[in-house]
C-alpha cells in the first residue's frame, strides 16, 4: 500500500503542471523574468539565513582571514628590505640590471646603424634612378 504522502505529492505535481500549462504561455516574458528573479533572490536569501553559520565555520581558511593584514605588512617590509639589499648595496642584482641595460642600448645602436645604412642605400638608389640621364632610344633613321 502506498503512503498518503506519495499520493499528495503526485496530486500537487499534477496540479502545478496543469496550472503551468494553462497560464504560463499567456504571461508576458517580462512578468516571467521578474517572477523568476524574485524567486531566485528569495531562495538565495533563505539559503543564506539557513546555512551561513555552517559556511562560516566549515573551512579552516576562514580563521586565517583575521591575520591577512599582518601578513601583508610583513610582505611589504620583506620586499622593501630585499630591494634595499639587492639594488642599493651593490649586490649582484644591480650588476645584472646594469648589464641588461647596456646590452639593450648596444642592440638598439646596432639596429639603428643598420636601419640608417639601408635607408641611405635605398635613397641613393632612388636618386640615381630618378636623376640619371637616360639616353634617347634609337628611332628610325631620318629620311633624306
Amino acid at each position: 500500500m502506498e503512503s498518503l504522502l506519495t499520493a499528495f505529492l503526485l496530486f500537487l505535481a499534477a496540479l502545478t503542471a496543469l496550472l503551468t500549462y494553462m497560464f504560463v504561455p499567456k504571461l508576458p516574458v517580462v512578468a516571467l523574468a521578474t517572477a523568476a528573479a524574485v524567486v531566485l533572490a528569495v531562495g538565495i536569501w533563505w539559503h543564506w539565513t539557513q546555512f551561513s553559520i555552517d559556511y562560516r565555520l566549515s573551512t579552516w581558511q576562514e580563521a586565517l582571514r583575521n591575520y591577512a593584514s599582518y601578513v601583508m605588512v610583513l610582505v611589504v617590509i620583506l620586499l622593501s628590505y630585499a630591494f634595499y639589499v639587492f639594488s642599493w648595496n651593490g649586490g649582484t642584482l644591480q650588476g645584472l640590471a646594469t648589464q641588461a641595460a647596456s646590452s639593450a642600448r648596444e642592440a638598439g645602436r646596432r639596429a639603428t646603424t643598420r636601419l640608417a645604412a639601408s635607408v641611405s642605400r635605398a635613397a641613393n638608389a632612388a636618386s640615381n634612378i630618378l636623376l640619371s640621364e637616360v639616353p634617347p632610344a634609337p628611332g628610325p633613321a631620318p629620311a633624306e
